[in-house]
């Protein structure tokens, strides 16, 4: 879809130069003489490399035309992630390098929404955040002090988080899916 430049918004992907970008960043920029242009912030969807490109306010841009589908999460193997569609029950390989470390928080059997282009996943989208069971926390050391540290623990995806020391083996724990930080224990 071909849209006009002055239309673009933070969270649209573009095709630029052939490759499908996310606006990151936006800005109306109007100089004392000249003409207006919006600059952009674009974040590559595939490889997630950064572009800075300038859009000249009268300039026609192309807009992704994106589908969403909700996928179930399958298995892990070397080749990638396995999905399959809950509606026809089609399987799709996608590229691990798609959500890089974020892979450890998929559970198999969970349903995410998977953003395609062109029949090629593009993105899958991740909750917020997500309920884990810590399998390793060393024991709590009292201390005469009234702060609350944190020390690192393991979850049972093999990832390590820091946590209050009243967090045990055992415990169910909230983790941010973008930040990788504890929030709270959960019952």
């Amino acid at each position: 879809m071909i849209i006009n430049a002055t239309q673009i918004r933070v969270g649209q992907v573009l095709k630029v130069n052939g490759e499908l970008y996310k606006v990151t960043y936006m800005q109306h920029v109007t100089p004392g003489k000249g003409q207006a242009v919006i600059q952009t912030k674009l974040k590559n969807i595939i490889n997630n490399k950064n572009l800075e490109y300038r859009f000249r306010s009268n300039e026609k841009a192309e807009k992704a035309d994106l589908e969403t589908q909700n996928m179930q999460y399958l298995y892990s193997d070397p080749d990638g992630l396995i999905m399959m569609n809950t509606e026809t029950f089609d399987q799709l390989s996608i590229e691990k390098s798609l959500i890089g470390e974020q892979e450890h928080y998929l559970q198999e059997g969970e349903i995410y929404p998977v953003t395609l282009y062109e029949s090629q996943a593009v993105g899958i989208e991740l909750p917020q955040t997500v309920t884990l069971k810590v399998t390793v926390a060393p024991p709590e050391i009292k201390k005469a002090t009234a702060t609350n540290s944190l020390r690192p623990i393991t979850l049972e995806n093999g990832m390590k988080v820091n946590a209050p020391a009243f967090i045990k083996e055992g415990d169910l724990i909230k983790v941010n899916t973008e930040t990788h930080e504890y929030i709270e224990r959960t019952k």
